[in-house]
């Protein structure tokens, strides 16, 4: 899998072995950001369920500003410091090796009050139910910028609600089995 875009276009990524990590192809990644534009340029990222930093890494080579990967399994955080590393990303990044919701609760009561202006969730998708309360949580511990976007990729069988707290379901762009639907405050 490579970098589509930006200054790190055509750089190899390394993906983990295990079958549990399901990277976002290129087709859906050119798609996203095709649709995010230059909402990206300088932007502070937050990348949870990050796996290899797929997302991340394409966000700041288009880019953003800095970019947090919320990751919690240890072998695949080997595999995302290496393409970190490799791609000389380490100013740039920073790694939270927890869960999800344990993430967002450590970011909120954080002294330095980290808001992000580009949200990425990619979860498994059997945590469909999951992560609509991890958004809820999100919207109610407000990390996300007034003018921020959140962007949750799913299973294209499954349908979020409208509202979560403060954040409105804007659209869902579909791409054959995964779907991207992106909110806004």
């Amino acid at each position: 899998m490579n970098v589509t875009a930006g200054e790190l276009k055509g750089r190899k990524l390394y993906s983990p072995k295990s079958r549990a990590v399901r990277p976002t192809g290129s087709r859906v990644r050119e798609a996203l950001f095709s649709i995010i534009g230059e909402t990206v340029l300088d932007a502070n990222v937050l990348d949870i369920f990050a796996g290899a930093g797929t997302i991340g890494i394409e966000a700041l080579s288009r880019g953003a500003k800095c970019c947090t990967f919320v990751e919690n399994s240890a072998s695949v955080i080997e595999v995302l410091k290496r393409n970190i590393k490799e791609l000389e990303l380490t100013e740039r990044t920073s790694i939270i090796p927890l869960d999800a919701t344990k993430a967002i609760k450590m970011i909120k009561n954080s002294n330095e009050k980290n808001k992000f202006d580009i949200i990425f969730l990619d979860p498994p998708y059997s945590r469909f139910n999951k992560t609509q309360e991890l958004i809820l949580s999100i919207s109610t511990d407000d990390i996300l910028t007034p003018e921020g976007t959140l962007v949750w990729e799913h299973d294209s069988k499954k349908s979020p609600e409208n509202i979560y707290g403060s954040l409105k379901n804007n659209f869902t762009k579909r791409y054959g089995d995964t779907s991207i639907t992106f909110f806004s405050n």
